[in-house]
């Protein structure tokens, strides 16, 4: 049975949220002030989550959404929303984190907003569904998957490459078998992994099929396998991603920052904010995305082992000691309060759980500066609140958009001691 409700506002999760006889309620593609008719389905931690089945009253900020498959993808949630206003939640959301948890902020520099077409990488999900080829996102709270023809915050190249993998693929996947597709746009051009979700033997057919696809799609590498194992199959131009004065090999599927502009914000952030550190140790490092290409000297700390490699080949190329990079799980073993002392400065890029071991360790160090670039409010609020305990101050705050019309809301603050 469906109920009327008045949208309160929108959630961290980027649905709408209502309250009814004292019950709160979760309705997706909804806005602040807007009534809707929703059918409420399962619980969903402090209230009920439901399907929106019409915006009877809708609110003067909602616009049509650019994406004919918004509502089913499970990609995007907030294409309905003006920009002005939908960016200006987001910055709000770190605002409201950093307050419940009772830290000082300063006023957040101007937030960084991506663009439709920007988006870099991407993972798709590739699935042999009868005589048909699916290839695109899993549908919201589902397993079964949108047929994208064209995502609209993905790069042009992107969307070439998921139309070749559809057809590629055909020849590769039997009825109800999938994988996934991690597909990375580097300075040289794509680099795709295909992640099977069941063991293939790498054949000859399916090899050839691979190096189809790379030259069908000017792919620049195509590598076959997970992260840890993965065998590239053809490499036609070496991927490699310029880091000011680096240039480093990614490994298949590495992570990047979502959007070039923004990781050349980020980047300038540290270079601008640390100054003249001579010492610097970039925590969580991933391929050393925020710090490669700093003045002065830089050690890593990272626990992916593809990404660890790829950084000490870039290092070797250096010589002179001038990047170092070590192997370490900072979850079980962050660096000590001694260690830290050792550096000038810090750069650290956590996951979302944070660094709450880490920040215990720094807030009892002498490091005088910090740069914490963070991808969730609320960790980040908790291991701030542990820095401010310790003695820093938060000092600046920029609010980064690079998964435009998501949730998901990312920052880059410098905390000074």
């Amino acid at each position: 049975m469906s109920i009327t409700l008045d949208i309160l506002e929108v959630g961290a999760r980027g649905d709408g949220v209502a309250d009814l006889e004292g019950k709160r309620f979760f309705v997706p593609y909804c806005l602040p002030a807007e009534t809707v008719e929703a059918e409420p389905l399962d619980k969903r931690g402090d209230g009920t989550a439901c399907d929106l089945v019409e915006v009877l009253a809708p609110s003067r900020h909602r616009v049509p959404a650019p994406c004919l498959h918004f509502g089913t993808c499970g990609g995007c949630a907030l294409q309905h929303w003006r920009r002005d206003v939908y960016t200006g939640w987001k910055s709000d959301l770190i605002a409201k984190a950093l307050a419940q948890r009772g830290v000082k902020a300063p006023t957040f520099e101007a937030p960084v907003t991506c663009e439709p077409g920007e988006r870099r990488r991407a993972d798709i999900v590739l699935r042999c569904q009868g005589k048909r080829i699916l290839a695109g996102y899993h549908e919201r709270g589902s397993q079964n998957v949108v047929d994208v023809g064209t995502c609209v915050v993905a790069r042009p190249k992107i969307n070439t490459a998921i139309a070749a993998l559809r057809l590629a693929i055909k020849a590769i996947l039997r009825d109800g078998t999938s994988a996934d597709a991690v597909v990375n746009e580097t300075d040289t051009g794509l680099d795709v992994l295909i992640r099977p979700h069941r063991k293939f033997e790498l054949t000859l057919a399916i090899r050839e099929t691979l190096i189809a696809l790379a030259e069908s799609a000017d792919i620049a590498r195509v590598s076959w396998g997970d992260r840890a194992t993965a065998e590239p199959v053809i490499v036609r131009r070496t991927p490699q991603l310029i880091l000011g004065d680096v240039t480093i090999e990614p490994p298949p599927g590495a992570f990047l920052q979502a959007t070039k502009r923004a990781e050349l914000v980020m980047r300038a952030g540290v270079t601008a904010w640390l100054g003249e550190a001579a010492r610097t140790a970039d925590l969580f490092a991933g391929i050393g995305a925020l710090s490669l290409g700093k003045p002065g000297k830089l050690s890593l700390f990272e626990y992916d082992r593809p990404s660890v490699a790829a950084v000490d080949a870039a290092a070797r190329k250096l010589g002179g000691n001038r990047v170092t990079v070590q192997l370490r799980d900072l979850f079980r073993r962050p660096l000590s309060t001694k260690e830290l002392d050792a550096f000038d400065a810090i750069v650290l890029d956590p996951p979302r759980a944070g660094a709450a071991a880490q920040c215990a360790e720094l807030a009892a160090s002498k490091v005088k500066r910090a740069v914490y670039g963070s991808c969730d409010p609320g960790s980040f609020a908790r291991d701030v609140r542990t820095l401010q305990d310790g003695g820093y101050r938060l000092e600046k705050l920029m609010p980064i958009d690079q998964f435009l019309w998501s949730a998901h809301v990312e920052l880059i603050a410098l905390l000074t001691k």
